[in-house]
């Protein structure tokens, strides 16, 4: 081979090899017709091969972009950003700002890719379910999640006003911090009406959670929040739990880790199958307070409970005096 052709054959390779496609290779000294390095008996070969080198690896290229883009995961841009005025379910909020339901909505309208009705993917948001009904698919085993605050999203205040969100498998998830979530009615879901989950600095006031498949509020793996004016009756399990079984009080370790510095104060408790307040281990420095039945019937086993030795760090006082407890000692007042 001629040395004219090795240096273009070495050129084009480095071409080639950048990623980057031309129409053909640079030839120093290129005149306007013809290729004054190569031999003029080898011209039209060399232009066949060249074209044809180009021809394949555009079109390898191309698939390779395709196929990438086929198996690359939806980002969170793709998911359907909402609107101001949220309209129906299926949507992410990723902005900061003012938002509010402005109709009754269902799951029936569509779910987010992660099946939930609203999730909140934003610092700063402030929703007003504007006492709006959210409602899920139902039946025996609910899905989805109703309301959905995404972890580490932080100062974000719901506003419920007595907005009832129904037949989910979570009604209000809350995994953000410095979250306000004010009087939601959670009723007959699945998993919990409201769970807190890897949450911090949460506060739960005037929450109704009643007649849901499992828990009526859930908090795991989560800490120094505040649940206040509750009312968790008829739950299928407990109406207020904090640890992270899901099928209640194990009395061993939490292996997602433990749920210290809680406050609950003020709830109503009647009705649930096995226990009104249960804390599980893993509940520390958890301070229970002025827990009632309101009249209504004691909870299957035990209205109060604490799986921990002697209720170990965590207070109780000021709670119904006709209630049930585990603990003999007396450390449940």
């Amino acid at each position: 081979m001629s040395p004219e052709r090795v240096k273009i054959s070495e050129e084009s390779r480095t071409r080639e090899g950048s990623g980057c496609i031309m129409p053909e290779p640079l030839v120093t000294n290129r005149e306007l017709t013809g290729h004054p390095e190569v031999p003029p008996d080898d011209e039209g070969l060399f232009e066949m091969r060249n074209r044809a080198t180009l021809f394949f690896q555009g079109v390898l290229l191309t698939t390779l972009a395709a196929v990438g883009a086929f198996m690359m995961p939806a980002s969170a841009s793709a998911q359907t950003a909402c609107s101001p005025t949220i309209n129906s379910c299926g949507c992410t909020i990723v902005k900061s700002g003012s938002y509010k339901i402005g109709l009754a909505i269902n799951s029936t309208q569509g779910l987010t890719p992660a099946g939930a009705c609203i999730e909140i993917a934003a610092s700063f948001v402030f929703l007003d379910a504007g006492k709006k009904t959210v409602i899920g698919p139902g039946g025996t085993t609910p899905t989805g999640i109703a309301i959905w605050v995404h972890h580490p999203f932080r100062s974000i205040f719901l506003e419920g006003r007595g907005t009832v969100i129904s037949g989910w498998d979570v009604g209000l998830l809350i995994q953000g911090r410095q979250v306000v979530a004010d009087d939601f009615t959670a009723n007959t879901n699945g998993t919990a009406g409201v769970e807190l989950n890897n949450a911090e600095a949460v506060e739960l006031t005037n929450q109704t959670a009643s007649s849901n498949l499992n828990y009526g509020i859930w908090v795991k793996q989560t800490s120094i929040s505040d649940i206040t004016n509750s009312k968790t009756l008829t739950n299928g399990n407990i109406g207020l739990y904090v640890g992270c079984s899901d099928i209640g009080p194990t009395s061993s370790g939490c292996g997602s880790g433990p749920s210290p510095g809680n406050y609950i104060f003020t709830g109503s408790i009647a009705g649930n199958t096995n226990y009104g307040v249960a804390l599980d281990i893993g509940a520390k420095s958890t301070v229970v307070t002025n827990q009632t039945l309101g009249g209504g019937t004691h909870n299957s086993k035990d209205d109060l409970f604490d799986a921990n030795s002697s209720c170990g760090s965590n207070k109780w006082f000021a709670d119904d005096s006709t209630a049930t407890n585990n603990q003999a000692g007396g450390c449940i007042k």
